[in-house]
């Protein structure tokens, strides 16, 4: 049948069906869950792992099945190093980052309970919870960051109310607490304290803790403050007994010096097996030397 005429008699256009809306993923993960996938494409990342083509092709199809499944924790368990990897390439990473403000990853952490009563089971469960999520949810504060200065045209490209989301993380970040201080950091702060440098250890930087913040003592200095970074045992790959050169930094702690620096921290490393194998006194003049040459 023909379209009926119009008033002035002319035949009305039908109106185009509107376009298909992309298929919901309802395929079975296999065979493994979303939170399995994740730990190994962290692992797999963290580790500078190179990737055959085929795993990177079945491992993409699975983790595109996993991303519109994914809950809140599973979405902060996603590492840096895997968001921004050939694991999860754009239309993936743009995937995810859909997902997470869907379940508003990254959103505070509940208060820590203070007793047991009246239901102790569930204390115990939210306790868990909380001790799960502190361990990863400062993740999705670095990946938007790394969004924001790496990446700007592919965030000027996502969803207004993924922007939306991503400018809610960036105003949260400032007011994250410091994450603490490690025994190397509290080591080489109580040397800088014997040579009279006032320093700082609860500074951060958006999301990220700064380990020491020294002040510059040099009289010709530029810059006012000197920024230590301490890289303990994990900021490291662990070496062979065999092996004779210098440990190397994890992708995670490179992900994070990288981050820094595109913040406008300038970062000065100690590493912590040099310092362990100074005696004290080498110790303060290494101190003395650092803080003159800055």
């Amino acid at each position: 049948n023909s379209p009926p005429p119009s008033a002035g008699g002319a035949a009305l256009k039908p109106t185009p069906p509107p376009e298909p809306r992309p298929p919901v993923a309802t395929e079975a993960l296999a065979p493994f869950s979303c939170a399995e996938l994740v730990h190994i494409g962290n692992s797999l990342t963290q580790l500078g792992a190179k990737h055959p083509a085929r795993f990177m092709e079945i491992f993409q199809e699975q983790l595109a099945l996993a991303i519109p499944r994914m809950n809140q924790e599973e979405c902060e368990m996603v590492a840096p190093t895997l968001a921004f990897s050939q694991l999860m390439h754009d239309p993936l990473r743009r995937a995810f980052l859909e997902r997470c403000a869907a379940v508003d990853a990254g959103q505070a952490l509940p208060e820590e309970p203070t007793n047991a009563a009246p239901d102790i089971a569930q204390y115990q469960r939210e306790a868990e919870h909380r001790r799960r999520r502190v361990k990863n949810f400062r993740n999705i504060y670095m990946i938007e960051a790394s969004v924001r200065k790496e990446t700007f045209s592919f965030f000027s490209s996502l969803p207004q109310e993924v922007r939306a989301y991503l400018d809610k993380l960036h105003a949260a970040a400032g007011k994250l607490q410091h994450e603490g201080t490690s025994a190397l950091a509290a080591q080489i702060a109580n040397v800088l304290d014997q040579l009279g440098v006032s320093c700082e250890l609860s500074r951060t930087a958006g999301s990220m803790s700064l380990h020491i913040v020294a002040k510059a003592t040099n009289p010709r200095a530029e810059v006012a403050e000197v920024v230590y970074e301490c890289n303990d045992a994990q900021a490291f790959y662990a070496v062979k007994q065999e092996d004779k050169g210098p440990p190397e930094l994890t992708s995670l702690s490179k992900f994070r010096h990288k981050l820094l620096g595109r913040v406008g921290v300038q970062l000065t490393h100690i590493n912590g097996f040099e310092w362990q194998s100074m005696s004290e006194a080498q110790r303060i003049n290494y101190m003395v030397k650092l803080q003159s040459l800055q």
